[in-house]
């Protein structure tokens, strides 16, 4: 109960923190398709983009985006970060990284992983309360040794 007073303060500090996170990632030659809700797209998707704008304030702290390559490429990433964290558990006050494929989504079938867009170079990012700058430091760094 304690830790409800802070909630709010929280997610939002989270939230900018994912919009900063990311713009950066949008405009990187590594990063391929990005899944975020602040990209939603009333012309690409009416249906969906007009449930977000009626149901959320903001588009949260949850990022998943395809390294450019495959799962080598996203091992070399994941494994180059050194301030956040690989996790099955997301959703903390600190930046958490996955690999859906191999972890949170390793039972699904072949087919199933496609239907829903899990490929290997898919990384699911969860965004803390750290620094934004820090946070874009330490992806650019990863993706550098990609």
């Amino acid at each position: 109960m304690r830790s409800l007073e802070t909630l709010k303060v929280r997610m939002t500090e989270q939230a900018i923190n994912a919009s900063k996170v990311a713009e950066f990632l949008r405009d990187h030659p590594k990063v391929g398709k990005i899944h975020y809700l602040g990209f939603a797209n009333e012309k690409e998707d009416p249906r969906n983009y007009g449930i977000y704008k009626r149901q959320y304030s903001s588009a949260g702290a949850m990022i998943s985006f395809d390294i450019v390559g495959g799962e080598k490429e996203a091992f070399r990433f994941l494994n180059a970060l050194e301030l956040m964290h690989l996790a099955v558990s997301l959703g903390s006050t600190e930046s958490l990284v996955e690999h859906p494929a191999t972890m949170t989504h390793s039972d699904f079938t072949p087919e199933d992983k496609a239907l829903y867009g899990i490929n290997d170079s898919l990384v699911r990012l969860s965004v803390g309360v750290e620094n934004y700058e820090d946070l874009i430091s330490d992806i650019s760094q990863a993706l550098d040794k990609v």
